[in-house]
């Protein structure tokens, strides 16, 4: 039986959105929640606040979602057998500059102040799953203090957001591969390897695989990372852009109205850099991201059931959908550090309320129990799918319920949004039936 939502519920959910984004004392500067069922039938959709007017067709920065969708670029390789989870030698036939890469141990500080670096050699290969699962031995300089440390020289130039590209070619490992987790910097390393397998910009190959197929007309690259997608007609009034909280309590938005173009450089299938992140840089709405997100649904196993079109085989999506670390890892690495808390806030996944038991998937977390939320409430089931991005996008699939559901307040790393989110979660859950 297809899901429902009650109208009780749906009254109490617009409104606790309204009270958080009321113009009086606001804890958001907006939010949208948009839930919808396998058949992308919308099961409940509320937008309030905002520094324009906003719906489930606003466009805004969806930040680390774009880990997902490269997740599902990369295993559409693999099915036409032009890639291999665990081939332990095309990262070294594709990606010669990551398989090279030394592992760094630690430093001392030498009489005259400097750091003295200490590395060793790879002793594991590194494998396209390992790129996915957070386990490739890379670090990130927003998310790992050693690494931050690494990379201050010269910061303002070479960090994931300036140039993703850069950052990851003059970064060590951190971990042998396989050792540990760390979050972020190995989807950088997935753009080059699926860019040179195909000699297509992330762009132009999402575009005829993903995007086109399923007309999603307000799904791309944001200005900043090489592509047009909020100056494209029709979606130059739609863009809403990221805020931050100041000390007043009101908000500020980070970005203009309009993504200034920055150019960057073509360099597939050789050279240092390339066009497309997968970190970060795709803008999508609510109801195209949802939409997006039912292929890994049980009902619809990689079908769109809008169009009927394939994007992924059943197999596909039990891969980025499985638990991909094992016990050790899973329960010794998987907090997401701040190399930088004045901008980054950690998060420990294995905090109570939120996925103690939970692993990484492909590009995503998988719930590692029934969610418990504060005071006995429900939450996403064990098994759903979910990640969340910077200026507090989040998803989650729930294959146990049937619904995907995306939550948007556009504001960048506030702690608030955890609660609120929580709020939202255990009002969806009372208020599903079916």
């Amino acid at each position: 039986m297809a899901p429902l939502m009650t109208s009780d519920a749906a009254k109490r959910l617009e409104a606790y959105i309204d009270n958080a984004t009321n113009k009086d004392s606001p804890t958001l500067p907006g939010a949208i929640l948009h839930i919808v069922d396998a058949m992308n039938n919308t099961l409940f959709s509320h937008a309030s606040g905002g520094t324009i007017p906003i719906s489930s067709n606003s466009l805004s920065l969806i930040h680390s979602l774009t880990k997902i969708i490269g997740a599902i670029g990369l295993m559409q390789l693999v099915e036409r057998r032009l890639a291999s989870l665990d081939d332990t030698s095309i990262i070294a036939k594709v990606i010669p500059e990551l398989s090279s890469g030394k592992v760094l141990l630690g430093f001392e500080v030498t009489a005259d102040g400097k750091n003295k670096w200490n590395f060793e050699a790879q002793k594991t290969a590194i494998t396209p799953r390992m790129l996915m699962n957070h386990t490739n031995g890379t670090g990130h300089s927003y998310f790992n203090p050693l690494m931050n440390e690494y990379m201050k020289e010269g910061w303002e130039a070479r960090n994931e957001v300036v140039d993703p590209h850069r950052t990851a070619l003059e970064s060590p490992l951190m971990w042998q591969p396989g050792a540990h987790t760390n979050y972020g910097q190995g989807f950088e390393w997935l753009a080059v390897l699926i860019e040179r397998i195909t000699k297509k910009s992330l762009a132009v190959y999402f575009q005829e695989n993903i995007f086109g197929p399923l007309s999603l007309i307000r799904t791309g690259y944001e200005e900043q990372y090489g592509g047009d997608i909020t100056t494209q007609a029709g979606n130059g009034n739609a863009f809403w852009p990221r805020s931050f909280k100041v000390p007043d309590g009101t908000f500020s938005d980070i970005d203009p109205r309009v993504l200034e173009t920055v150019e960057r450089e073509t360099a597939f299938p050789e050279g240092k850099y390339h066009t497309y992140s997968l970190g970060t840089g795709l803008v999508s709405t609510a109801s195209e991201l949802a939409r997006l997100l039912t292929i890994l649904l049980p009902e619809n196993n990689g079908v769109d059931p809008v169009t009927k079109t394939r994007i992924l085989t059943p197999s596909s999506v039990a891969e980025i959908t499985s638990a991909q670390l094992p016990p050790a890892l899973r329960n010794d690495s998987r907090v997401v550090l701040s190399a930088i808390p004045s901008m980054i806030s950690p998060v420990d996944l294995e905090s109570e309320h939120i996925d103690p038991e939970g692993s990484f998937g492909l590009g995503c977390g998988v719930q590692g129990k029934d969610r418990v939320l504060e005071g006995g409430a429900k939450g996403r089931s064990k098994g759903s799918v979910y990640w969340y991005g910077a200026a507090n996008t989040e998803f989650w699939v729930d294959s146990e319920n049937g619904v995907v559901v995306f939550v948007n307040g556009i504001l960048w790393n506030d702690r608030e949004w955890l609660s609120f989110v929580a709020g939202v979660e255990g009002m969806v859950y009372a208020g599903l039936e079916g």
